[in-house]
Protein backbone atom coordinates (compact mmCIF):
# COMPACT_ATOMS: atom_id res chain seq x y z
CA UNK A 1 0.00 0.00 0.00
CA UNK A 2 2.60 2.47 0.72
CA UNK A 3 4.37 1.27 -2.50
CA UNK A 4 1.47 2.39 -4.65
CA UNK A 5 1.02 5.73 -2.51
CA UNK A 6 4.44 6.66 -3.05
CA UNK A 7 4.37 5.75 -7.01
CA UNK A 8 1.13 8.19 -7.24
CA UNK A 9 2.79 10.97 -5.35
CA UNK A 10 5.57 11.03 -7.46
CA UNK A 11 3.50 11.08 -10.55
CA UNK A 12 1.36 13.93 -9.36
CA UNK A 13 4.68 15.94 -8.26
CA UNK A 14 5.89 14.78 -12.29
CA UNK A 15 2.46 16.30 -13.53
CA UNK A 16 2.70 19.36 -11.69
CA UNK A 17 6.50 20.36 -12.60
CA UNK A 18 5.54 19.12 -16.48
CA UNK A 19 2.69 21.35 -16.27
CA UNK A 20 4.54 24.54 -14.61
CA UNK A 21 7.60 23.86 -17.64
CA UNK A 22 4.82 23.99 -20.76
CA UNK A 23 3.32 27.16 -19.48
CA UNK A 24 6.68 28.93 -18.90
CA UNK A 25 7.76 27.29 -22.70
CA UNK A 26 4.37 28.30 -23.88
CA UNK A 27 4.73 31.75 -22.61
CA UNK A 28 8.25 32.18 -24.22
CA UNK A 29 8.26 30.44 -27.60
CA UNK A 30 4.54 29.91 -29.08
CA UNK A 31 5.85 30.53 -32.47
CA UNK A 32 7.79 27.17 -32.31
CA UNK A 33 5.83 25.43 -30.68
CA UNK A 34 3.48 25.74 -33.06
CA UNK A 35 5.95 25.09 -36.18
CA UNK A 36 7.07 21.97 -34.41
CA UNK A 37 3.34 20.60 -33.09
CA UNK A 38 2.38 20.25 -36.85
CA UNK A 39 5.27 17.68 -37.76
CA UNK A 40 4.77 15.76 -34.53
CA UNK A 41 1.03 15.24 -34.94
CA UNK A 42 1.37 14.06 -38.05
CA UNK A 43 4.04 11.79 -37.24
CA UNK A 44 1.33 10.63 -34.63
CA UNK A 45 -0.73 10.45 -36.88
CA UNK A 46 1.29 8.45 -38.92
CA UNK A 47 2.15 5.88 -36.48
CA UNK A 48 -0.91 5.18 -35.40
CA UNK A 49 -2.06 4.48 -39.39
CA UNK A 50 0.76 1.97 -39.14
CA UNK A 51 -0.37 -0.35 -36.09
CA UNK A 52 -3.64 0.25 -37.17
CA UNK A 53 -2.58 -1.70 -40.64
CA UNK A 54 -0.37 -4.27 -38.80
CA UNK A 55 -3.26 -4.84 -36.64
CA UNK A 56 -5.74 -6.05 -39.45
CA UNK A 57 -2.53 -7.40 -41.38
CA UNK A 58 -1.71 -9.34 -38.66
CA UNK A 59 -5.21 -11.51 -37.55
Amino acid sequence: MTGVALILSSVALATVLFRTQIEKLLATRHTLLAKISKPVEALTRLILVIVAMREILVR
